[in-house]
């Protein structure tokens, strides 16, 4: 029987599944199918979306973002969307969420489920008739993976830029406390991980099959991995032994161009500085430049935090901003720190107040004040994931302090992390929008990068960072042919303007720094903007 799994993209907190990611879920899905003796056809609800129909004797949907963000080439499957699917799918249907979903079309032969592993829900259908709502053994978390790793070949994104999602562990070691008040993780009880073999494994099978990019990902913290005290203590003490033999694996490999982690608890980090610090020590040496670490402090109210039993406080977080800093921000072959922490806040939490958010920015101003770096600040309002939040009418602080950040936070972390006059390897283009073509390194949330040239989407290319935005670059290619690229460019250059490109662009051919000073009329600002461009 041919099975079709139809990839609805999935994003949740430590799981990215919108391309260029791909998620583990519809890997393990084919692998599942494989195992118990059928036929997986996978398909993207891009695919679906171009008028590509599924083929199959049954057809299994993945869906759900528990976390959705702002998306620049693909978006994840509607609601609206799944609903056309079912009603067009003449086949047995199954539709697996990541959480209970909000709405769920009824009808025929149609099925929806969640809390429960997505591949050994199908397995247990395909070999028994009956599915049933579990997790996936060990065993079946080694095997599904290989049996699965050739689905990537029909990803849209196959081989470049795709970024495959690997998991780790799941569940999180807060779980004996009841965990944070809108997670879920803790709700699948002590935390299990994969053995080291197991992950290796599957990256071995994903470069075979043509995949040479990788993010580990599907954990709630990095540092917890196989650690001492699960279940005794909500913080406990990192595996140093189990990390470096995983990491020495990965080093190991050939072919890979991009490994890049996801989540770490500053409470772990900041309890146990020591093995915290050989473990950063590590991620710097194995993995690529331009990593981070997503780092959940929520907030910096202290009442917030106690009556949302979150995992870490500001003196925590601030500890571990320090240590990834002091670890992690040499400069990379990238082009930009080897490994640098971004941190997360919530709004909407229980105890919430307009003074919250006045010591939100507090922290941050403290954060930049001590010359430290963050390559990621990401602020949302708090989703029903694991109960209903009561709006406290904060709305205007909120807002206020999310603008505040974005103007006067982000464009100095930005000018820190990738100043004027960067080189970035590697940057992939992707979309033109107005004069502008948007590009990104491969990587965990990589940042956004305008190119104001016309250049084809789907090309890697080397750029020069000109100015940071409050949430993103702009850059021109390197090196800049003076004499041929377009107006927007050399408008573009750092202390050039609309008056001075045009004087150069005039001044055209160029053929020397004497060329380009005396097209300026400036000695100082010639020097500056030399090193952008090639002469001809």
């Amino acid at each position: 029987m041919k099975v079709t799994i139809l990839d609805g993209y999935i994003d949740e907190p430590s799981r990215l599944g919108v391309p260029p990611f791909m998620s583990p879920y519809p890997r393990y899905t084919a692998g599942a199918a494989v195992a118990a003796g059928h036929r997986p056809e996978y398909l993207t609800v891009d695919d679906w979306r171009g008028g590509r129909k599924p083929t199959g004797d049954l057809l299994f949907l993945i869906s759900g973002t528990l976390v959705p963000g702002k998306y620049l080439r693909a978006m994840p499957m509607s609601a609206k969307e799944s609903a056309e699917i079912l009603a067009e799918s003449r086949v047995e249907t199954h539709v697996w969420h990541s959480s209970e979903p909000l709405e769920r079309p009824a009808g025929g032969n149609s099925h929806h489920v969640w809390g429960c592993d997505p591949d050994a829900y199908l397995f247990d259908l395909l070999t028994s008739g009956t599915a049933s709502k579990r997790r996936r053994t060990q065993e079946e978390w080694s095997a599904w993976p290989i049996l699965g790793a050739e689905t990537v070949k029909r990803h849209r994104d196959f081989p470049q830029p795709l970024i495959c999602e690997i998991d780790m562990s799941y569940g999180c070691p807060h779980f004996m406390t009841g965990g944070c008040s809108f997670c879920t993780e803790p709700l699948f009880g002590k935390p299990v991980f994969r053995e080291e073999e197991s992950i290796v494994s599957e990256l071995k099978a994903l470069l075979r099959a043509g995949c040479t990019n990788f993010r580990l990902g599907g954990q709630s913290c990095i540092f917890s991995y196989k650690a001492e005290g699960i279940g005794e203590t909500p913080c406990p003490k990192p595996n140093v032994k189990a990390l470096s033999g995983l990491f020495r694996a990965f080093a190991k490999l050939d072919g890979i161009r991009v490994l890049h982690t996801d989540n770490a608890d500053p409470s772990v980090i900041a309890s146990h500085p020591a093995e915290s610090e050989k473990i950063l020590e590590m991620i710097v040496e194995t993995c690529t430049s331009g990593n981070l670490l997503s780092m959940g402090l929520e907030t910096a109210d202290p009442e917030v935090s106690d009556r949302n039993n979150l995992n870490s406080n500001p003196a925590e977080a601030m500890d571990a901003v320090r240590m990834i800093n002091k670890v992690g921000s040499e400069i990379g072959t990238t082009g930009l720190p080897k490994l640098l922490p971004g941190l997360n806040f919530l709004a909407g939490l229980e105890g919430e107040t307009a003074e919250t958010f006045g010591m939100n920015r507090e922290f941050l101003l403290n954060v930049m004040n001590s010359g430290l770096m963050l390559r990621r600040i990401n602020i949302r309002q708090v989703a029903p994931t694991r109960r209903a939040f009561i709006k406290p009418g904060n709305k205007k602080e909120f807002i206020r302090f999310k603008d505040y950040v974005r103007s006067s936070i982000d464009p100095v972390m930005l000018a820190r992390v990738a100043p004027v006059g960067t080189l970035l390897k590697d940057v992939f283009t992707e979309v033109t929008i107005g004069k502008l073509i948007f590009s990104r390194q491969i990587g965990t949330y990589p940042i956004l990068i305008g190119i104001p040239q016309k250049i084809e989407p789907g090309k890697f290319l080397d750029v020069m960072v000109t100015a940071q935005g409050s949430r993103s670059l702009t850059a021109v290619e390197f090196p800049l042919d003076i004499n041929s690229c377009p107006l927007s460019a050399l408008e573009a250059l750092p202390g050039i303007g609309r008056k001075r490109a045009i004087r150069l662009f005039r001044a055209r051919p160029i053929g020397s720094q004497a060329d380009l000073e005396s097209a300026v009329e400036d000695t100082e600002v010639a020097n500056v903007i030399s090193r952008f461009f090639r002469f001809s």
